[in-house]
């Protein structure tokens, strides 16, 4: 079946402007009537036309979407499984956040009320889904899937009282590390408390602390720039992330 600019424009929900501006650039090319010179579109226009509505629901630029309708049929498939999984991700996390917040509502109309764990659960659990998402296939090809697995089942299982301190924790450090990006002063006894809170932070979470695996995260906290914006950001300073990583380097030793 073929549609006419006006068919497929009613049928996908947009202006026909914007399928002749989708001509244009070369993002949905129209074939032409012989007859009459119309733009038509064939069933693999729809189906690529259905492609680019994907991609800028999940958020892609039309130059972005240009380079991948430029994939092959096996990649662009490829890349449409990963969207799905972060949808997926992103579903279980609102269902949880939305019963969360329900049993709340209940509790504060004289329905049962929530354990102390119960109310913190939520928000746990969409901390291990960012994690795993952002920083989850260099953690299982740096410490194994096991190793991953404890460390967040050991995370969600927190209780409430633990969980306060693993955050209070963390806030004491970005406390005593915004000092040290001050001096600048390595040897100093608040660089060394940096390093004794950055190890209490993780020892929440890991089931074995070792050394050596304290220095390889901060070799990722070194190079990797998501590390990086992440300590910038709480810290207030663009080098915070490989200040954390050579205080590491320089105390955590067997």
């Amino acid at each position: 079946m073929t549609y006419s600019i006006t068919q497929l424009a009613a049928l996908a929900g947009l202006s026909t402007r914007t399928l002749r501006y989708y001509d244009q650039i070369g993002l949905l090319r129209a074939q032409r009537n012989p007859t009459n010179d119309y733009r038509t579109y064939t069933a693999a226009q729809v189906d690529q036309l259905q492609q680019i509505r994907y991609w800028q629901a999940f958020g892609f630029t039309l130059a972005e979407i240009r380079h991948l309708l430029a994939q092959s049929p096996a990649q662009q498939d490829a890349l449409l499984r990963q969207q799905r999984e972060h949808l997926v991700a992103e579903r279980t996390r609102l269902t949880r956040l939305l019963n969360s917040l329900d049993r709340t509502l209940a509790a504060h109309q004289g329905g049962i009320p929530m354990t102390d764990s119960e109310k913190f659960a939520a928000f746990k659990q969409q901390q291990v889904t960012a994690n795993q998402q952002a920083y989850g296939d260099e953690a299982r090809q740096r410490y194994g899937q096991a190793a991953v697995t404890a460390s967040q089942h050991r995370f969600a299982n927190l209780s409430a009282e633990a969980y306060q301190d693993m955050q209070a924790t963390e806030q004491a450090l970005i406390d005593q590390l915004r000092q040290v990006s001050q001096t600048q002063d390595l040897a100093s006894p608040e660089a060394h408390r940096v390093y004794q809170l950055h190890r209490q932070w993780l020892c929440f979470t890991w089931n074995n602390y070792t050394a050596a695996q304290h220095r390889g995260l901060a070799e990722l906290y070194r190079t990797d720039t998501r590390f990086q914006a992440y300590y910038a950001q709480k810290v207030g300073n663009p080098a915070a992330g490989r200040l954390l990583a050579a205080i590491i380097l320089r105390y955590a030793q067997d």
